[in-house]
């Protein structure tokens, strides 16, 4: 089926060719998804079933970003159509759905796939088209290498894990560090990348092989892991992974009253993730910390608050809404860079001068051959309000790791 797709697409494109060359030269210039009034942009994620907590508020994010700017006229007149494709977090479905966007929607774009499996089966299939690939909705290192036509914009899951160490070093003086780490793409990278900066700082005598402690996805019971890292007695804990088995080890953690400084990956620097740790947690809790890479103010958020009113006042305001906001802000910033120029090599070399500080995100910048996404963090901690709620409250600039 795709094989005959791809042979579609290129008779159509060498039709689009002689047909084009009797047109103006804006046109001459315009990519597929692209007329005198729209830009047509696809997105892919789970939007349905157990994991649509994420993207629900994720696509409204990126909904209310597209729909002020188009009520605001557009970018150079153009009106951003999305086209919204659910895949349920099935990797076979999320496949369909790039396929179906590229070669029957046509889009100009991809904007905010969402879902490390689904990206990561479909980046060869993306290359191969050569059509822009903006923001995913994870932070696996091979979206940091997969070509000139992705710009990832999360925090690729090994830089923070440098960053990791650069706070462990700096912020906690820790002589003795412990890293729990979830055997997939989260964890693994993320340890990876945490040995990598305790190297780079000199440090690596401080993490063990016996500091290394790794739990599956679908585990339940942690016993084994703390009592291991409790024996170790370390100075500071980075737990790599998601949401459910993090919460987990709090709890483990919590039952044996194992409460040191802990520090987790900004996958789980959100409100959702303490309604589910703090109430099995909650002296344990108070000593968690965590890197975020959204510049979180009231100033910040504001249009983002006001967008989400407007037209979505039924969905809540969290770090996945924040998420699609910035997806669909710095794809607007790389069409404002290109102008009139919208083919998919003129967004692509508009987008490698990007240098975008005015979004939520404190800098998202990118050249050629260099993929990094956000690379500064700040980090915030856990703290109890005079209701009994538990919030991240932010106690560090933004810092970068330099090597």
């Amino acid at each position: 089926m795709l094989k005959g797709k791809r042979i579609l697409a290129i008779m159509l494109s060498v039709m689009l060719v002689i047909s084009l060359a009797a047109c103006a030269k804006e046109t001459e210039q315009a990519s597929q998804g692209v007329t005198e009034g729209t830009i047509k942009v696809g997105t892919i994620g789970v939007q349905s079933g157990a994991l649509s907590f994420i993207g629900v508020p994720y696509f409204a994010g990126m909904e209310a970003y597209f729909n002020t700017v188009n009520d605001e006229g557009g970018v150079n007149g153009r009106k951003i159509e999305l086209i919204k494709k659910d895949d349920e977090f099935n990797v076979e479905k999320s496949i369909a759905a790039v396929e179906e966007l590229i070669y029957d929607e046509e889009v100009f774009a991809l904007v905010g796939h969402l879902g490390t499996p689904g990206i990561k089966a479909s980046i060869d299939i993306v290359k191969e088209a050569g059509i822009p690939d903006v923001y995913f909705g994870g932070g696996a290192e091979e979206f940091a290498t997969a070509g000139e036509n992705f710009f990832p914009v999360q925090p690729i899951y090994a830089y923070e894990g440098k960053l990791m160490a650069k706070y462990a070093v700096e912020e906690f003086n820790a002589d003795k560090l412990v890293v729990i780490y979830r055997t997939d793409d989260v964890g693994r990278d993320g340890l990876e990348g945490v040995e990598q900066g305790l190297d780079a700082l000199g440090k690596s005598e401080i993490l063990s092989e016996e500091g290394k402690i790794a739990f599956n996805s679908g585990d339940t019971d942690f016993t084994v892991q703390i009592q291991k890292a409790k024996s170790l007695d370390p100075d500071l804990v980075i737990l790599y992974g998601l949401s459910t088995g993090v919460s987990g080890i709090l709890k483990e953690a919590e039952k044996v009253g194992f409460n040191v400084p802990m520090l987790t990956t900004y996958s789980n620097a959100d409100a959702s993730f303490l309604a589910v740790a703090a109430p099995g947690a909650p002296n344990v809790i108070k000593n968690l910390n965590v890197l975020g890479w959204l510049e979180v103010t009231e100033d910040s958020l504001e249009p983002l608050n006001t967008a989400m009113a407007k037209y979505f006042p039924d969905t809540p305001i969290n770090a996945y809404t924040m998420a699609g906001w910035v997806a669909a802000e710095t794809f607007v910033a790389g069409l404002n860079e290109v102008g009139d120029n919208l083919s998919w090599e003129g967004y692509i070399e508009g987008m490698n001068g990007l240098q975008f500080t005015t979004g939520l995100a404190p800098e998202i910048t990118y050249s050629e051959g260099v993929r990094q996404g956000v690379t500064k963090m700040a980090m915030s901690r856990v703290v109890q309000e005079n209701d009994g709620s538990y919030v991240f409250e932010q106690v560090t600039d933004f810092k970068e790791f330099q090597e």
